[in-house]
């Protein structure tokens, strides 16, 4: 499984942490690095996954993930790079509205929230999810993740994630 992110360091470090916790000799996971913070574009992220391909190629086993942010791709943006993704084979993850969601999902479901405060967090208004997973962990810093205070969490994430899409299961 090969992943190119948007995000430089945070998903960099989720999922390199995540695969090394979850060995399993049958599949490995490469999370493609990028130095440059500049080429988070949704396009670049298929670039980069282009370039991948184009050097190591694929067997049928394998799988290519493109992973980003709704809240940094325009629809016009985003419906283009999930067409091209599609049309290579490609996969795509993408969370909504940001990463930081994702990882309050470990740890919180929004079920426990009020509704005022549940539509801020899937707005992302004013890094307000950052603040949220500091003031329930007591820290939280997305450029040196602590992947162990979210690892444990991994399956109610994925539980609440799915209550939360509408499309479920129609991608």
């Amino acid at each position: 499984i090969v992943i190119a992110t948007e995000g430089v360091k945070t998903e960099k470090k989720y999922f390199s942490d995540i695969s090394t916790h979850f060995k399993n000799s049958r599949i490995h996971v490469e999370v493609l690095i990028r130095d440059d913070d500049s080429l988070s574009s949704p396009e670049h992220i298929l670039e980069e996954l282009n370039k991948f391909y184009s050097e190591y190629g694929l067997s049928d086993d394998d799988e290519l993930w493109l992973v980003g942010d709704r809240d940094n791709w325009g629809d016009e943006k985003l419906n283009s790079v999930t067409r091209l993704a599609t049309q290579k084979g490609y996969f795509l993850a993408l969370s909504n509205p940001n990463f930081e969601l994702w990882l309050l999902l470990h740890i919180k479901d929004l079920e426990d929230y009020r509704d005022e405060q549940k539509k801020q967090f899937l707005e992302s208004r004013n890094n307000i999810l950052k603040k949220e997973i500091r003031l329930i962990l007591g820290e939280y810093n997305p450029s040196n993740l602590k992947t162990d205070m979210f690892i444990i969490g991994i399956d109610n994430a994925i539980e609440r994630a799915k209550k939360l899409d509408p499309q479920n299961g129609e991608r």
